[in-house]
């Protein structure tokens, strides 16, 4: 009986997000009889497959802030050192994924070259412009990235050199988001206006955004709206003030049953700055809700249309914006039938398709390595 290979997640993120949704929805695809699968998080509610086996990743506080120079090395080299301990606990480490980043799963890099496994690192946003992080993504088997990323990679690599960089097969793959048949969002209502908005607490979410465009809709026509939102632990960047009272505003904050929420509206409202993708405008498209986006050359402004499968703002523009919901809450008829397009659409984006290059480059690291390390089938039970 051929052993099971060991897949290790790292993930330093003290909060949920659409990126570790992603990657869960990646996971399920995989055959567990196969592999086996170990997530050391920072948090591990963020994490709800139950064949995956969670440990506890620890940082002091202080430390888990640092974003530059010796202290950030050193965060790294503390992981570095609860993910060897991991290794002693669970066995040999087949394959490793890094679930954000270079700059955040660092400490998979500095033990690469010490354990020999095969490293996959998935791009979900923006990486910066540095030296190490072209290292990175050098020394990784595989980087599987979002297309809206490209430019920030080819940016970090020519930290390195000034010659030109093409992002080429097979080191690196175009990453598809998209949504599991199990987890399909439910359809929601069509009887009356609701709003509804989901994302973390993060500045950049542009939380603010909606609020002054709800306050300048008069109270007594105000759509209720649906905020569900993520407060972000431990992160140095800005945050939003979460909840704030205005009349007819509801507040979920992490909520349980975030399905149940969204089916009870019908418009949802995005007011991030340049999203990489937006897993929570794909599930709302999926449930047949109204999308208001903002045109700011994002995914989403590029590949859906304006007034036939969702409506567009200008970015940031709280008045414009406080129109289009003013307009949209007189007419039903419309809600019903920009949110039947965008439903058409998001049946494009099912995790089984969009991921199959994803799962296939696993389980066919998986595949070789069984073929080419069959004098250790038994390593993974040796500390």
């Amino acid at each position: 009986m051929r052993s099971k290979r060991h897949l290790l997640v790292i993930d330093p993120i003290a909060f949920t997000g659409g990126s570790k949704i992603a990657t869960e929805n990646i996971l399920r695809l995989l055959d567990s009889e196969q592999i086996r699968i170990t997530i050391l998080t920072a948090d591990a509610d963020s994490w709800h497959w139950p064949q995956l086996k969670r440990v506890r990743l620890i940082e002091p506080k202080w430390l888990s802030r640092q974003e530059q120079g010796i202290p950030y090395f050193l965060r790294h080299l503390f992981i570095a050192f609860q993910l060897m301990l991991t290794r002693l606990r669970f066995g040999r480490l087949d394959i490793t994924m890094g679930a954000s980043g270079p700059g955040v799963d660092l400490a998979l890099y500095l033990l690469k070259p010490v354990l020999g496994f095969c490293l996959v690192q998935l791009i979900h946003g923006p990486v910066a412009r540095s030296r190490t992080i072209a290292r990175c993504l050098h020394a990784a088997n595989e980087v599987h990235y979002l297309e809206s990323t490209a430019a920030s990679l080819i940016d970090a690599l020519h930290t390195l050199t000034s010659t030109q960089h093409k992002l080429t097969a097979p080191h690196f793959q175009i990453m598809q988001n998209g949504l599991p048949g199990h987890a399909w969002p439910s359809r929601c209502q069509n009887k009356r206006p609701v709003i509804f908005w989901a994302a973390s607490l993060l500045k950049w979410k542009g939380l603010e955004t909606l609020l002054d465009a709800l306050k300048l809709l008069e109270t007594g026509t105000r759509p209720d709206t649906h905020i569900c939102y993520i407060r972000p632990q431990k992160n140095p960047l800005p945050i939003s003030d979460a909840p704030v009272t205005l009349d007819a505003v509801y507040w979920h904050e992490n909520p349980v049953h975030l399905d149940k929420i969204r089916a009870t509206a019908n418009i949802f409202v995005s007011t991030s700055h340049h999203e990489p993708f937006g897993l929570s405008i794909l599930e709302a498209m999926a449930a047949g809700h109204c999308i208001l986006i903002p045109a700011d050359d994002a995914y989403w402004d590029r590949t859906l249309k304006n007034n036939i499968n969702c409506i567009k703002y200008s970015p940031g523009d709280t008045m414009d914006l406080a129109n289009k919901l003013r307009s949209l809450s007189c007419d039903m008829e419309r809600i019903r039938n920009l949110g039947s397009a965008a439903a058409k659409i998001a049946c494009h984006y099912r995790a089984e398709t969009r991921y199959a290059t994803i799962k296939n480059s696993l389980q066919g690291q998986i595949t070789s390595q069984e073929n080419g390390q069959t004098t250790q089938a038994n390593t993974e039970n040796i500390p």
